[in-house]
């Protein structure tokens, strides 16, 4: 299974090829970035939780899943001092995955898009937690103060956000709907938009990795603990709640194991002060390694996890 994934490595390399050797311009990437996160990436998210099941127990692990990511943020505050890690972006670069642009394609490669409604519920937790908690912290930090409107107005016009909602509407009521022509070609619309994202997030992804000096030993700290913590969670989580009490099935263990071995969030990137070189470099640095770091993990994970 892990030969899966070999597919989506390659398609990181051929970004970062195109990058060193200056076939495509930064605005050609930034071009394609917009794309995936205003129509591949809304239709693919649409896709996952339109086929997500809904029921009553399952909002546990919800709400757990969005626990986890604040207790990590809180253990970052923590662990900060003992780590030698000043920089005030560390607990942000503890909570919350990079499950858009990345954790959906390497679960699709791997498990098949038949199962990402399973992702989709694991996935909500986390959601929630980015646009209502970590970019709040994120605002405060680049501006000093907490700005309510900039954070409603983020999610109510985000594309993912909306394609997210009406995935659920159709998930809910989506079966008293008769099928007919109209719905079915929309829904191959959906479809063929979907199929980009993948593609597009790995070229992109790949063409975005840089490894500076600068930073190194920070994001090596940062990564190494990000990943034990998270690791101990994830199989904590299943072994207890999905497996134990909620009696899950597996798929549903894979899917947070897969989350929980992806990169901080690249939205970080996004709210941080202008010419904060220090930070952008730790971030950046950390960012890619990490990037890379969750590929080799989930090829290792999918492996040997069973």
């Amino acid at each position: 299974m892990m030969w899966s994934i070999l597919p989506i490595l390659m398609l990181f390399v051929l970004g970062f090829l195109l990058q060193r050797s200056g076939s495509f311009s930064a605005s050609a990437i930034a071009g394609i970035k917009r794309v995936v996160s205003d129509l591949a990436l809304p239709a693919l998210m649409f896709q996952a939780f339109s086929t997500v099941e809904i029921e009553g127990r399952y909002l546990l692990l919800v709400a757990t899943i969005f626990l986890l990511c604040l207790v990590m943020l809180l253990l970052g505050k923590a662990l900060a001092k003992p780590l030698g890690i000043s920089s005030p972006y560390f607990p942000l670069m503890m909570g919350g995955f990079e499950m858009g642009m990345l954790g959906y394609a390497l679960f699709i490669s791997v498990y098949g898009s038949e199962n990402i409604g399973k992702l989709a519920l694991v996935d909500m937790g986390q959601v929630v937690f980015v646009f209502f908690v970590l970019i709040a912290f994120l605002i405060k930090e680049r501006d000093g103060v907490h700005n309510r409107a900039v954070l409603l107005r983020q999610f109510i016009t985000s594309p993912v956000i909306i394609a997210i909602f009406l995935g659920i509407a159709v998930s809910l009521f989506g079966k008293n709907v008769e099928p007919n022509p109209l719905l079915g070609a929309i829904g191959e619309f959906i479809a063929l938009l979907a199929n980009l994202t993948v593609p597009l997030i790995a070229i992109s992804i790949g063409y975005g990795i840089h490894f500076r000096k600068e930073g190194l030993a920070l994001a090596l700290k940062t990564i190494l603990a990000r990943r034990v913590l998270l690791l101990l969670f994830a199989l904590a989580i299943n072994h207890w709640l999905v497996g134990g009490l909620l009696g899950m099935p597996s798929i549903y263990r894979y899917a947070v194991l897969v989350m929980c071995l992806t990169p901080p969030p690249f939205i970080i990137t996004i709210f941080m002060k202008a010419g904060d070189k220090a930070n952008a470099d730790y971030v950046d640095s950390t960012l890619s390694m990490d990037t890379l770091a969750s590929i080799l993990l989930v090829m290792a994970a999918t492996a040997i996890y069973v």
